[in-house]
């Protein structure tokens, strides 16, 4: 039997955490918390499934994963976000390559989403359903140099895992806002660390709104899923505008 670690990132995650941890702990032989200073009822959650729980200030979410990874005591790692539920389907299956041995590096996992309570086709950066790597071997992987949609490179062979995990987000307006300011925050940076000029920003952000609309409305899928479908198309367009904007008044600012 491969022992396996599994860790959660939370931050104010109560809504989700109890149904998350309950699938998550039946496949885990180390089930870890790294939480970035929540004042729900998220550590008790936490505590009541016998998760271990480790405390970290968050900056972005490629170090708050890094700094996961390094806790995991089993060389086998998954992880899911803390509004991701797992299939009993799914778990079955993670206990059955724990049984058998896992082949691979890694192992891609089907990925449902769920905007408002209705499954949709697309949400930027991803089209739904999309196939996250989701379990893999810690020495041999790492998360790329991206603040926010980071993944993981790394891997010789990669399996896939048709059992879902279902990722429920944006359940109202604000939520959608709240993320779209981060989001966008930690998206500036990275467009800065790419060094474009200031006219090249200045000009994106004029231009790839609309381009963005159109991507996400019409070829991803949004058109397919009605008023939320609409929504996602602006929210894209929104997020495509401020990471610009705000990398722009970032460089304007270190001058």
């Amino acid at each position: 039997m491969t022992p396996l670690s599994v860790y959660v990132l939370t931050y104010n995650s109560e809504r989700y955490l109890d149904k998350v941890l309950t699938a998550a702990k039946r496949a885990a032989d180390d089930l870890l918390i790294v939480d970035s200073g929540s004042t729900d009822a998220t550590l008790s959650i936490a505590a009541k499934h016998g998760a271990r729980i480790v405390h970290r200030p968050f900056d972005n979410f490629r170090a708050q994963r890094q700094f996961a990874n390094g806790l995991c005591l089993h060389e086998t790692v998954m992880f899911f976000d803390s509004d991701e539920i797992a299939s009993d389907a799914l778990i079955d299956e993670v206990l059955a390559l724990k049984a058998r041995g896992f082949d691979h590096d890694a192992y891609a996992v089907r990925r449902d989403w769920v905007v408002m309570g209705k499954v949709i086709h697309a949400l930027l950066p991803i089209s739904s359903p999309d196939y996250p790597i989701r379990i893999y071997r810690r020495a041999t992987l790492r998360f790329t140099d991206h603040s926010v949609h980071e993944t993981l490179t790394g891997y010789d062979n990669c399996g896939r895992i048709e059992s879902p995990v279902v990722h429920r987000t944006f359940e109202t307006a604000t939520e959608m806002k709240t993320k779209l300011d981060l989001y966008t925050d930690l998206a500036a940076t990275d467009l800065l660390d790419k060094r474009e000029p200031a006219r090249v920003l200045w000009l994106k952000s004029w231009i790839s709104p609309l381009g963005a609309f159109l991507k996400w409305y019409i070829r991803k899928g949004n058109v397919r899923d009605g008023r939320i479908g609409l929504t996602l198309a602006l929210y894209a367009s929104s997020y495509t505008r401020r990471k610009y904007r705000k990398a722009l008044v970032q460089l304007q600012g270190n001058r």
